[in-house]
C-alpha cells in the first residue's frame, strides 16, 4: 500500500511539473532565431553580410546617410549596391560602397570611409523604404530599411549637416577628379 501512495505521488509531482513547463516542449525558442539586435536590418547578399542597415536623416531631413556595417568573409574586395524604392516602385537613389575583406563600418564621419548620402523626397524619421540590395553576380535581396533622425543619443554623431555633406560632396568630385585617367594630357596641357 506504501509504494501505491510513493508511485502515485511521484506520478502525480510530475504530472503537475509538465504541466506547469510543458509549452516549452512544444513552443520554439524564440532566442534561437537570429534577429536584428538594434534598431536597423540584417542582410546576406553573395559573400556580404549587411549587418545594421538604416538611414539616419540630415538636419533638415532631406539627405540621409547610410549607415550599416558589412562584414566580407572572402578574400576579395566585393562591391555592393544599395537601390532606394519608392511605394511607387520606382527607383529613388542608389548608393555604392566597396566591402574590403573583413568588417568595415559605413556611415561614420569620424571613421575611415566617408559617409555616403543619399537624397530621398518626402521621407522623414520614422518611416521605413524598400531597398533592393545587391552584389555583382548575386541575387538582389530586398529588404525595409529603417529611416532614423539624431533623437537617439547612439545616432546623433550619424546625423549630417548641410556643411558636412557638401564638404562630402566636394571631397567625392575630388576624387573622382583624380581617379578620372581620360583628362591625362588635356589636364596637364592647361
Amino acid at each position: 500500500m506504501k509504494t501505491r501512495r510513493i508511485a502515485s505521488s511521484i506520478a502525480l509531482a510530475a504530472a503537475i511539473t509538465l504541466g506547469a513547463t510543458g509549452c516549452g516542449f512544444a513552443v520554439p525558442q524564440a532566442t534561437t532565431d537570429p534577429y536584428a539586435p538594434s534598431d536597423g536590418i540584417d542582410a546576406s547578399v553573395a559573400g556580404v553580410e549587411v549587418r545594421n542597415l538604416m538611414l539616419i536623416a540630415d538636419e533638415k531631413s532631406e539627405n540621409f546617410n547610410v549607415v550599416f556595417t558589412g562584414v566580407n568573409t572572402g578574400t576579395t574586395t566585393l562591391d555592393l549596391r544599395i537601390t532606394f524604392v519608392s511605394e511607387s516602385g520606382s527607383a529613388e537613389a542608389s548608393a555604392d560602397f566597396t566591402v574590403e575583406p573583413g568588417s568595415t563600418l559605413f556611415g561614420d564621419p569620424e571613421g575611415d570611409n566617408p559617409p555616403v548620402f543619399v537624397s530621398l523626397p518626402d521621407l522623414a524619421a520614422g518611416a521605413t523604404i524598400n531597398a533592393f540590395l545587391q552584389v555583382p553576380g548575386g541575387a538582389d535581396v530586398e529588404r525595409e530599411v529603417p529611416v532614423l533622425d539624431g533623437t537617439l543619443l547612439e545616432y546623433r554623431s550619424f546625423v549630417l549637416s548641410p556643411s558636412d555633406i557638401a564638404e562630402e560632396e566636394e571631397l567625392s568630385t575630388e576624387s573622382v577628379d583624380a581617379n578620372n585617367t581620360d583628362t591625362g594630357a588635356e589636364g596637364a596641357a592647361e
